[in-house]
């Protein structure tokens, strides 16, 4: 089974097979394209930046969401410090 994963190229969400994210990529900011804002955004999933495990390597955050006014719906990696609005961890 081939994994697939979502990277940024040109600012612009891409997805490939599985493969190392090069260190220069950063992420992108949630935004509906349609739409053009991020008034509407619901958030799905969100998983932020974390360290893989065994290579020390950063592994960009990542968020999944859809737009409650037109319906269009969006994943891919977020900046590292970027966080869904009001979006906070129990601790």
């Amino acid at each position: 089974m081939v994994g697939i994963m979502t990277t940024v190229d040109q600012n612009r969400a891409v997805r490939r097979a599985r493969g190392i994210i090069p260190l220069t990529v950063t992420g992108e900011v949630p935004w509906c394209q349609p739409c053009n804002t991020a008034d509407y955004l619901i958030f799905e999933e969100y998983v932020p930046a974390r360290v893989g495990i065994g290579h020390g390597r950063r592994i960009l955050g990542s968020a999944s969401y859809s737009c409650s006014a037109c319906g269009s719906f969006s994943a891919h990696s977020v900046p590292e410090t970027w966080s869904p609005p009001r979006w906070f961890w129990y601790t």
